[in-house]
């Protein structure tokens, strides 16, 4: 008896430990690929700014990004301690200044700087993780919820995207963080979860702005509870009308954009709020046109940092910067494709995880059994289509997966379904679902540490990428340490360098010239965006000038074999070698 005792007790204790011990994988597998990747382009004036933001609390430095994913990685500076210069920018507030001054003042140990930020947000990967667990755990059981946490755990995209100081993976917790906490509210209508969604949804605001589109989505999944739930109930003594009950959800739905317009202005310390409409210049054809139609003199119930940085973002979404010029299938654009982020979705995704969101498909749409709940169906569909539309056709500027990444972990959350009752009795559903755990677990363990780079092996592999994809899809400056251990290796004193990304090579240890525009004699290493044509800047050597390239700068480069390619994205050219 007691053995057996014994038994149960250690399944439950490993039953508890297993989802821990996932998300300890999970972080290890973060920290050590972001050791050998070099600060990365968004990074590079990112964590900066996020430093200048924290220390002075003036939120005009890089205003297109909401303070708090930002000012968290910046909280490492208390163990770090590093130099900044925040008087030089008291007047312009440029990010990419900032990103430079902070670079030079830190040089000799500007990378270390950088992995402790990165820690924060392996830190907000995990969070994310966990979250996903406890909400697939209330939906599904513990089976369910361990298998969602696991394709969460493997995926190349959060893996790479965990690792860096960037906006992308905190806001998706944020987001996700917010719908879960509207779904609870909606599951159990009462105070506490009033409270906990607007707080929540007012995160969200903070995180990123693409989080406003939580305000339409959550009131569109309001009015589709009230339809399809129409008929009339009891509560306690009183006989609610469809009438009654769409006031009682709006009003409730008014309290949580109260109480999340309230976070919003407690995020930036409650600075410049109320301001008269008069005071705003926008530049967004959105918020011209609808300050068109309000009083001069209205009072703006939300912070004027907040507000003009929303509208540079919606600025920069139409395509207001020139060289923000995006790629797919060989072909550039300023205005994007509609379908951009649906073919970056199944090319930079692995084939098992494919699988399994076709298996949940078919699974939530036929399994006659075991129904889900309307309202959870609603709040896991509804942000996914949301997202995904919005992206597609009404951006312009479609440059990485990571814009989506929000849509991830719903995904995820989507696929524990695989794991009821219904479905495991089936003993080749079983079969199969253990085949592709293993193989994408193999995926994601073969291309450590190179998950930024990942493409699957049906569109051609990580070297093929460049076809489909380019940019933070592909090469968004990591690979200088890997530069730097193929120069070692192969006995390479000086090479010619066309690098994409803002930061020094010579903080890395790499000694180089620039690279011509046509090549001539030595060894030469180009970025694969510079190879494939996408605009930006490079640093000029030995000064703190940049050389903007053009589309075609490089494009005798294109006719060349390279020798070798580093981690996917930097490609080497000997031409002391008959080519």
């Amino acid at each position: 008896m007691k053995t057996f005792l014994f038994h149960i007790s250690s399944i439950n204790v490993v039953r508890k430990i297993a989802p821990l011990l996932i998300l300890l994988i999970f972080a290890s597998i973060c920290f050590f690929s972001q050791v050998s990747q070099s600060v990365t382009v968004d990074e590079f004036h990112h964590f900066p700014s996020g430093i200048y933001n924290l220390v002075t609390f003036d939120w005009r430095m890089n205003n297109e990004s909401p303070p708090l994913i930002k000012c968290f990685p910046a909280l490492s500076i208390l163990i770090t301690n590093p130099k900044i210069d925040c008087k030089s920018f008291e007047k312009s507030t440029n990010t990419w200044r900032m990103g430079y001054s902070f670079m030079y003042l830190n040089k000799d140990r500007y990378q270390s700087i950088f992995q402790y930020g990165r820690c924060i947000i392996i830190i907000f990967g995990c969070l994310l993780g966990w979250l996903i667990y406890l909400w697939a755990k209330d939906i599904y059981g513990y089976k369910g919820a361990l298998f969602a946490l696991f394709l969460y755990v493997f995926n190349p995209n959060i893996l790479a995207h965990s690792s860096l100081i960037t906006i992308d993976i905190g806001a998706s917790c944020m987001i996700f963080l917010s719908i879960y906490c509207f779904w609870k509210y909606l599951i159990n209508r009462n105070r506490n979860t009033i409270i906990l969604a607007g707080i929540a949804l007012g995160l969200a605001q903070l995180a990123k702005f693409t989080s406003l589109l939580l305000y339409a989505i959550f009131f569109a999944i309001i009015i589709l509870v009230i339809i399809l739930n129409s008929d009339t109930y009891n509560e306690g003594n009183h006989i609610n009308t469809k009438k009654n009950k769409a006031i009682n959800y709006f009003g409730e739905f008014c309290i949580i954009v109260l109480i999340s317009m309230i976070i919003i202005n407690a995020g930036y310390l409650f600075s410049a709020s109320f301001r008269p409409l008069s005071e705003y210049h926008f530049t967004s054809n959105l918020l011209k046109g609808a300050s068109s139609f309000l009083w001069k003199g209205f009072p703006i119930p939300l912070p004027y940092d907040y507000l003009t940085g929303f509208d540079t973002q919606l600025s920069i979404s139409a395509g207001g910067i020139p060289f923000y010029e995006s790629y797919l299938m060989g072909e550039h654009s300023l205005t994007g494709w509609w379908y951009y982020y649906i073919i970056a979705f199944f090319v930079k995704n692995p084939e098992p995880l494919l699988i399994i969101l076709l298996f949940t498909a078919v699974a939530w749409i036929g399994n006659k059994k075991e129904k889900m709940d309307k309202i959870t169906v609603l709040c896991v569909w509804i942000p996914i289509i949301s997202y995904f539309i919005y992206f597609s056709f009404y951006t312009h500027i479609p440059i990485g997966i990571r814009y989506i990444l929000p849509v991830f972990p719903l995904l995820f959350l989507a696929c524990g379904y695989l794991f009821n009752q219904f479905m495991l009795e089936q003993k080749s559903m079983r079969a199969i679902l253990a085949v592709l755990v293993v193989s994408y677990i193999f995926i994601a363990l073969s291309i450590f540490p190179r998950y930024l780079s990942y493409f699957n092996i049906v569109s051609g592999g990580s070297q093929n990428g460049y076809f489909w994809l380019i940019d933070s899809n592909l090469d968004w400056g990591q690979s200088l340490p890997g530069l730097k251990k193929y120069m070692d290796k192969n006995h390479i004193n000086e090479i010619k360098l066309g690098y994409f990304g803002r930061v020094d090579p010579k903080i890395y240890g790499i000694n180089y010239s620039l690279a011509e525009k046509e090549p001539l004699e030595g060894i030469y290493a180009i970025s694969i965006n510079f190879l494939v044509g996408r605009p930006y800047y490079l640093l000029r050597e030995n000064t703190q000038e940049l050389l903007f390239i053009d589309i075609n700068y490089f494009e005798k480069y294109r006719e060349l074999k390279p020798y070798a390619i580093i981690d996917n994205s930097i490609y080497i050219f000997d031409m002391r070698k008959k080519q």
